[in-house]
């Protein structure tokens, strides 16, 4: 059940930062609402700038 797909651009060497400020601010607001199933974190293995965040 599929709700959004997010596709980011991120310099490699600042990814950990976006992926941890993003488990810090909006995972932790989405887990308030009660539709909010789990988020996950998918880097892509050809472009390493792409991260991509699948909310359910």
């Amino acid at each position: 059940m599929l709700r959004e797909r997010l596709k980011f651009k991120v310099v490699p060497n600042l990814r950990e930062n976006f992926i941890q400020k993003d488990a810090q601010i909006w995972t932790i607001g989405l887990a308030e609402y009660p539709k909010f199933l789990a988020k996950e974190v998918w880097i892509s293995l050809n472009d390493h700038t792409e991260v991509t965040l699948i909310i359910f």
